[in-house]
């Protein structure tokens, strides 16, 4: 990086970027907060983008629980099934019934997780001069 006064920060300069809330849209949203010179942080003020080029994946991620709402389910289903049904069969299909529905539950239970790529460009622009110690 080089300034309009010459001062220049070699490639690899480390500087301290950390998450900020996702965008409305959900994309990735980072904040800058400083810059490492002469083994000293440097506060900076600006902006951070993710470069056009990086492959970002989508999945969806457990919260955790999942097993224990199909088993649930499944032993909630039984017992209904056998009560209500009477006998085994009434008992196979309530756990069968509660199982599926311990699957939706534990299905509604994920939320989605967008990951970078190790070595993923960032591009920072900053927004106010970087004042050297």
């Amino acid at each position: 990086m080089n300034g309009p006064d010459g001062a220049i920060l070699p490639a690899g300069t480390p500087i301290l970027v950390e998450m900020a809330p996702p965008a409305t849209d959900g994309s990735f949203a980072f904040r800058v907060r400083s810059v490492q010179v002469n083994g000293e942080l440097v506060p900076v003020q600006g902006t951070v983008r993710v470069g056009d080029d990086v492959a970002i994946t989508e999945r969806q991620v457990s919260k955790g629980g999942d097993k224990g709402k199909v088993i649930t389910g499944a032993i909630i289903g039984a017992i209904a099934g056998r009560v209500l049904g009477g006998g085994t069969r009434g008992a196979v299909i309530g756990a069968a019934g509660g199982a599926a529905a311990g699957t939706i539950a534990a299905a509604r239970n994920s939320q989605p997780e967008r990951c970078l790529p190790a070595g993923a460009t960032l591009f920072v622009t900053l927004s106010a001069p970087l004042i050297f110690p």
